[in-house]
């Protein structure tokens, strides 16, 4: 909404929180930090609210972006729907 406001494709990605906690979860203990699901799943929480309620360029789904929820989708089937929409746009 504020880097490409006339941008004529938009996505708006997102994922339940419990599935962003648990890949959070999974990605720091891979790099060895030690934390509990309760404090990824906070830690979550409190940067969406800071994200969506900040004063500047909250996070804000913009009114014609279209929804990928990938709570269910590896990166694959992001970029494979992400590119099926750019070749759908540029049909039109």
């Amino acid at each position: 909404t504020t880097v490409f406001p006339d941008a004529e494709l938009k996505l708006f990605m997102t994922a339940r929180p419990e599935v962003r906690a648990k890949r959070r979860f999974d990605e720091l203990n891979e790099k060895g930090f030690m934390v509990t699901m309760d404090e990824v799943h906070r830690n979550i929480r409190e940067r969406d609210h800071i994200d969506t309620h900040r004063q500047e360029s909250p996070l804000r789904q913009a009114e014609d972006a279209i929804v990928l929820d990938n709570s269910e989708m590896d990166q694959q089937q992001q970029l494979e729907f992400a590119l099926e929409l750019v070749r759908q746009s540029s049909l039109a």
